[in-house]
């Protein structure tokens, strides 16, 4: 007997991948999920923007932006005697927003347009939530002082996206699993979606993975003990057979998908959050891809009811508290803990503005002295 399990294989195609991009599927289910904006055509020069090194922000002097604002002289913080050394000329090179400033290179001049059109959707949406085509930077929510990917602004978005690593993989690795394919290797149009903010209760969102056009397993997303999910367990595998069913198998071009939807009370409608393709670089959450692959064989072959699983954590995980998600892709640890205060984030954020601005003046000095 063999002292492993063989990986089974798992193939997926380009077409699977773009079938499971935003503007390919929103059409299709428009009223099964909230309002949205696809913009598109993306400026090669804010694509660029992202894929930079350092997070600079444009300085919009039409919106009275936190993350921009100058930092006044106080006696509240650590760095008002750094700002009292340059009251003699140089307090104004410390305010980044004042005329005389040294100031690095602002992005919004590369794409006025594009920026202005992200502001009119924010007004148009309220608060909003970004993507790019497949992926939403759900890993860099600790860098906004809200700790989620709400944003009220439009310079929440840029460091969403910037502080990414989710956002680079759609950028540059959205292909990197399929097969190879002589035809058709173009790269697709790069599409920002803003998507109107609402609250979600992580409890109620599951991710569904179907196979061949059968439900082969669902799991719960939020990896934490809710003690009355088990009990509604029943009520959550019929609505998602019903959705799967009758709303996305007819119109949905592939039969093997993984969709994750939003069940909230009174438990009698489904929202669709996202759709991704049925490879391993999603995430298998409380399943195996073996399992998720084989399961459906392994139960034809004994002769079972045609039915799946739907996994619940059953008990308090506390090695699940004793993380925060994501972290895999965060930044130092006392960071992370400033991100859990909002009153520390704006000080971090401070302190941030004023070595950016310290630097652009040693840089300036040096480039003068040469």
């Amino acid at each position: 007997m063999s002292d492993y399990t063989p990986l089974t294989a798992l193939t997926v195609t380009r077409k699977n991948i773009e079938n499971c991009a935003f503007s390919q599927w929103y059409p299709l289910f428009k009223g099964h999920t909230t309002r949205s904006r696809i913009l598109k055509p993306v400026p090669q020069e804010f694509i660029d923007y992202l894929k930079q090194d350092g997070i600079k922000l444009p300085e919009d002097k039409e919106d009275n932006s936190f993350y921009t604002a100058g930092i006044s002289n106080n006696d509240d913080n650590e760095y008002s005697d750094w700002e009292e050394e340059n009251e003699d000329g140089d307090a104004e090179s410390a305010n980044p927003n004042s005329e005389n400033a040294t100031k690095a290179v602002d992005p919004m001049i590369h794409f006025k347009e594009f920026h202005e059109q992200l502001k009119d959707t924010i007004k148009e949406l309220g608060p909003v939530t970004p993507k790019l085509n497949w992926s939403a930077p759900k890993d860099s929510t600790w860098i906004v002082p809200n700790n989620s990917m709400k944003c009220n602004e439009v310079n929440e978005i840029y460091l969403l996206l910037n502080a990414s690593n989710y956002i680079m993989h759609d950028l540059e690795y959205a292909f990197d699993e399929c097969e190879p394919e002589v035809e058709n290797t173009t790269q697709p149009e790069t599409e920002l979606i803003l998507r109107e903010w609402f609250d979600i209760n992580p409890a109620l969102e599951f991710r569904v993975f179907v196979r061949n056009g059968m439900i082969v397993g669902a799991s719960q997303r939020d990896l934490n003990y809710y003690d009355y999910l088990e009990a509604l367990s029943d009520t959550f595998k019929d609505l998602i057979d019903e959705f799967v069913e009758d709303v996305v198998l007819p119109k949905f071009p592939d039969t093997s998908f993984v969709l994750d939807i939003y069940i909230p009370r009174p438990f009698n409608k489904v929202y669709l959050i996202d759709i991704n393709p049925f490879a391993r670089k999603t995430d298998s959450l409380m399943f195996s891809w073996n399992e998720l692959i084989t399961e459906k064989e392994s139960a034809a072959d004994e002769g079972e009811e045609d039915d799946y699983e739907l996994r619940l954590i059953k008990e308090n995980n506390t090695g699940r508290f004793a993380c925060k998600e994501h972290s895999e892709h965060h930044v130092p640890r006392d960071v992370v803990d400033a991100s859990l205060d909002p009153n520390a984030i704006r000080e971090l954020a401070q302190k941030w503005k004023e070595l950016l601005t310290q630097q652009e003046q040693e840089s300036s000095e040096e480039e003068e002295e040469d």
